[in-house]
């Protein structure tokens, strides 16, 4: 309301209710003022408002689906990601470049967790053995497949649902079951480094 009101002698003294911010213009009652003009009208100190906290507006029970495409080199037993596709849904997007961003984040952590970073504990001394980045592997630029994120505009409720964090947990499980549906390794312990690959297919051959 605040913001509104500083353009409301632009737009015949309209009420700040009345005042639309849409499609890059700002308008009230049969005129508008480009979104350019608009800023320029605001005063060099800028602006200061306060919004309000609306229950209603926030709500919960996120859901996403992801799918993961994998080579894994039965002979060193590698995993090589190749694509990772995530649909999610948060209810009402309020930015959605931000909300792909989110969905592409998850993907990565996940990747990262699934398939590379490891703390080692000493048992004694219940410290981390490799606390710098030097030895606490993440995936990298060479590491990283295509990532597609994807809105599930199908969600029509009009609420704000976080899903940073949700993001991250579907991503795992994809990523073991495409190494399974790739050499039939099923791995139960993260991450899926090459050696649980190759005792997993070892074992595998004991069992055939």
């Amino acid at each position: 309301m605040e913001l509104a009101g500083k353009f409301s002698p632009l737009l015949g003294n309209a009420k700040p209710e009345e005042i639309v911010f849409a499609n890059g213009t700002v308008s009230a009652g049969g005129k508008s003022l480009a979104w350019k003009q608009a800023c320029a009208a605001l005063p060099p100190a800028g602006i200061v408002a306060h919004g309000v906290w609306r229950s209603d507006l926030q709500g919960r029970g996120v859901h996403g689906v992801v799918f993961a495409e994998v080579e894994v080199d039965v002979e060193t037993g590698k995993v090589r990601p190749i694509k990772m596709l995530q649909v999610q849904d948060g209810g009402l997007p309020l930015n959605r470049l931000t909300m792909e961003s989110q969905i592409n984040g998850g993907m990565i952590q996940a990747l990262g967790m699934a398939l590379f970073e490891t703390r080692v504990m000493d048992a004694d001394l219940g410290m981390q053995v490799n606390p710098s980045f030097m030895d606490y592997k993440l995936p990298g630029c060479l590491e990283m497949p295509e990532l597609i994120p994807l809105i599930d505009d199908e969600d029509k409720r009009e609420v704000v649902i976080g899903i940073a964090e949700a993001a991250i947990i579907p991503a795992i499980g994809a990523l073991a079951n495409a190494v399974f549906n790739a050499c039939g390794a099923r791995i139960r312990e993260l991450p899926i480094t090459p050696d649980k690959v190759l005792m997993a297919l070892a074992a595998g051959r004991r069992s055939a």
